[in-house]
């Protein structure tokens, strides 16, 4: 069985406290047992990408498939949201595309 990665585990056990919620709360929210999500959390049981979901979900997260050459682009992208002090200011884009004719002062 191939092992759950720990950034899922971790981001799992983290909604889960940051929503308040037992693992039975959990688990019933999605209509599972509590000892199987402790097995989940333990990385001890093969997870299905549907339950992988519906946990997801059920902690209003979203399950993405990405590029991996992007993924350093979105951890920075998550950690710049996360830190309040460093974070992007509300009224400023995460990101701006830049066309290479305006950065040419071409405009046609």
């Amino acid at each position: 069985m191939p092992p759950i990665p720990d950034g899922i585990i971790h981001s799992l056990k983290k909604a889960r406290a940051a929503a308040g919620l037992s693992q039975r709360a959990l688990a019933a929210r999605v209509g599972l047992t509590q000892a199987h999500v402790s097995r989940i959390e333990s990385g001890s049981v093969d997870l299905q990408v549907s339950t992988l979901a519906e946990l997801a979900r059920a902690l209003g997260l979203e399950v993405r498939f990405l590029p991996r050459a992007s993924l350093p682009l979105v951890d920075s992208l998550v950690r710049n949201l996360a830190s309040p002090t460093d974070g992007p200011s509300p009224n400023r884009p995460l990101y701006r595309i830049e066309d290479e004719d305006a950065e040419d002062g071409d405009d046609g």
